[in-house]
């Protein structure tokens, strides 16, 4: 999975969270960084920050929608502007579900396992 956030607190805390749930994780700083890592990669399912420098959540989250590579790979919004308008944002860009800052590692845990077996079960499919 690749996770995404500015602040390198919240990365090293839900990285690790996740680390010792059994997922491989890697990270990005920034939004040019997150769509480098997501366009080389494979993921299985992308958390991201929607804040960040360099590129927002909401025009990467549209770059990889329209990317062929990365369309169809779960993304999960993380992030501490969580109005309604944000989440409608998140939403018509193509994101997935938007989580509210502070998040329990748990949460984004559970979360994350749900996409990754949704995920497994359309590519069964295809």
């Amino acid at each position: 999975m690749l996770l995404v956030d500015d602040d390198e607190d919240a990365r090293a805390m839900y990285s690790e969270g996740l680390g010792l749930a059994g997922f491989a994780v890697t990270t990005a700083s920034d939004g040019e960084e997150a769509l480098s890592k997501a366009i080389n990669g494979r993921f299985d399912v992308i958390v991201l920050d929607v804040a960040m420098p360099k590129m927002d959540g909401i025009s990467v989250i549209k770059t990889l929608r329209a990317n062929s590579t990365t369309q169809s790979v779960p993304i999960v919004t993380l992030s501490a502007c969580s109005d309604n308008r944000t989440r409608a944002a998140v939403v018509e860009a193509g994101g997935d579900l938007a989580l509210e800052k502070p998040c329990l590692p748990a949460e984004l845990e559970a979360v994350v396992r749900i996409l990754v077996q949704r995920g497994k079960r359309i590519r069964d499919r295809q």
